[in-house]
């Protein structure tokens, strides 16, 4: 029982330290250009050592945009899908990917930061769908085997319907798509002002993927 406590204190006090550090990184970069902000900074103002700032994040990009390298974890992403999916795969992507499922007021202000900053520097944005593209091989597992489960668990889809092949080249369209898709509507409410939420720019970014790939709800 001691044991099973300790981890759950540890547990709360690493996501607590991600999400300082997080803080941190979009607080400087609303501040002034990102570029010019550095992970001496971000340590310092948290505090924490550049150690720490490593265990959890590649670079300050990924810290900005909460970029993790559980991204290239099927298994973890897929636990995502999971928590996201409402009957849509599309949306369940988009929300993984974009929104994030984030659970209080507190972090939809994040997100909503992350959108101004975005907005400011297209590049950032670029960056971090980058990011993305470089772990797109775990996405892509995770994807297929979601679309997967679901046909096998869709009474209207026939057994057999969907492939391990077709899958896996479905999943893959379905990443680039969607990745491609958040490009689009994050510079659509850029160039609108920034007039709009994180979940209207997300709603925009589902119906953008639906168009070109019809195949999947």
């Amino acid at each position: 029982m001691q044991s099973s406590t300790t981890d759950g204190l540890r547990e709360r006090k690493k996501a607590q330290v991600r999400a300082d550090l997080e803080r941190a990184t979009l607080e400087l970069a609303l501040e002034r250009d990102l570029d010019e902000v550095t992970v001496d900074e971000i340590c310092a103002r948290v505090p924490v050592s550049h150690r720490t700032f490593f265990n959890y994040f590649d670079t300050k990009e990924d810290a900005l945009f909460d970029v993790r390298r559980a991204w290239g974890d099927p298994v973890w992403i897929g636990g995502r899908l999971t928590d996201a999916y409402r009957g849509s795969v599309v949306a369940a992507l988009v929300d993984t990917l974009f929104t994030a499922s984030l659970p209080d007021e507190q972090d939809a202000e994040l997100r909503e930061a992350r959108m101004l900053i975005a907005a400011r520097h297209s590049g950032l944005l670029r960056r971090r769908l980058g990011r993305f593209d470089d772990l797109r091989s775990g996405l892509v597992s995770a994807v297929a085997a979601f679309l997967t489960d679901i046909c096998r668990d869709d009474d209207d889809v026939p057994r057999g319907a969907l492939g391990e092949e077709d899958a896996a080249a479905r999943a893959e369209l379905l990443v680039v798509a969607c990745i491609a898709a958040i490009r689009i509507a994050v510079r659509e409410w850029a160039e609108a002002g920034g007039d709009g939420s994180a979940a209207e720019v997300a709603d925009r970014a589902v119906a953008i993927t639906r168009s070109v790939a019809p195949f999947v709800r």
